[in-house]
């Protein structure tokens, strides 16, 4: 009898490990919670909506389909919000994540007399982009943006926790596609941002040269427009704290930190990943600085360091592959994604 007992508590164990090695790798080893909350709130771009996560691939996550999936409203499987609202206990989860989101989106959601200075003239070109990031998000804008305004204000108003990870596309990103935007700016987008404005009733003629000066702007190298971008990101930072406050005096906020994208490309040590890993590191620690020390809402919110999450493995960097594979390859993969939430979940777990 004892020898069956034996036999049969050994299958069961043998079966336990296979069901828990048969288990997505990211459901493991997420921090216990000490807070709960019951309505949390997502802001960011595409690393808060999930992007790369679509079918829950995990080896080789560069195909089509995977690439041109967007998840809209949907708290992705895997992602760090998923985790860390289940890790919560949340009972209401509202995502304000959108790929390709820079905080004047968010901010257009939330702060109407914004939404009506990129009106004015001297700010055509900060609206064509933004009106760029909404398109990519979603097609179908504005009829998507004026439901999700909505959306926004109601759930900011009523949240017990909001985490925000933005600055990654508001600085790199589009300092890198600067060229592009301002490409298709002159192209036709100038042009329109009149009647755009006039439709909504916003519109406001130049009245002066160096609003013209600064509606038409120029080109820039990357990193001059990176530094412009910084300042303005972090601008644009202050008002949306601000304005979240005005809406909820109470609420907790967890502001995410950059990571750093290039410390695991290939060739490690070349003159491009060295380059890049640099330069990455500063605006990491640029924007935590301001965050956490000159930013007058330091205060306000409690930094969350995820310096070292991993992201999808890429091609090396000197050939074809990586760059047109880099939109993917700079995502998180389901490793930093969990990492990324148990740094959310520690930091919170402090402040109990």
């Amino acid at each position: 009898m004892k020898k069956l007992t034996r036999r049969i508590f050994a299958a069961a164990m043998v079966l336990a490990m296979i069901l828990v090695c048969a288990l997505p790798s990211f459901a493991a080893g997420t921090v216990k919670s000490k807070r709960h909350f019951d309505n949390y709130v997502i802001i960011g771009d595409s690393i808060a909506a999930g992007y790369g996560l679509n079918g829950m691939i995990k080896d080789f996550p560069y195909t089509p389909d995977n690439q041109m999936t967007w998840a809209g409203d949907t708290v992705v499987e895997g992602s760090y919000p998923q985790i860390v609202s289940d890790a919560i206990g949340a009972k209401k989860v509202t995502k304000l994540a959108r790929e390709a989101y820079i905080a004047p989106n968010i901010l257009r959601l939330i702060d109407p007399e914004y939404d009506a200075e990129l009106c004015k003239p001297e700010n055509y070109y900060e609206r064509f982009v933004s009106e760029c990031t909404y398109m990519i998000a979603n097609p179908i804008e504005p009829a998507e943006t004026e439901r999700l305004k909505v959306v926004a204000v109601d759930a900011i108003s009523t949240a017990d926790v909001i985490t925000i990870n933005l600055g990654n596309n508001d600085t790199f990103t589009c300092a890198l596609m600067d060229p592009i935007y301002r490409s298709l700016y002159y192209s036709y987008g100038m042009a329109a941002q009149p009647a755009m404005t006039a439709l909504r009733g916003n519109y406001v003629a130049p009245k002066s040269v160096d609003q013209l000066i600064s509606m038409v702007g120029s080109y820039k190298d990357l990193f001059t427009k990176l530094d412009e971008n910084t300042k303005k990101f972090e601008k644009n930072y202050d008002r949306m704290i601000k304005r979240i406050r005005e809406l909820n005096p109470d609420c907790e906020i967890y502001v995410i930190g950059m990571y750093n994208l290039f410390a695991q490309a290939e060739p490690q040590g070349g003159m491009i990943q060295s380059l890049l890993e640099e330069e990455n590191e500063k605006l990491s620690n640029e924007l935590k600085d301001y965050f956490t020390v000159r930013s007058k809402y330091k205060k306000e919110i409690y930094y969350v360091d995820v310096y070292n999450t991993k992201v999808w493995d890429n091609f090396p960097l000197y050939t074809p592959l990586y760059y047109m594979c880099i939109m993917m390859g700079s995502h998180p993969d389901f490793e930093g994604h969990q990492y990324m939430a148990n740094q959310i979940i520690k930091t919170m777990n402090k402040h109990a």
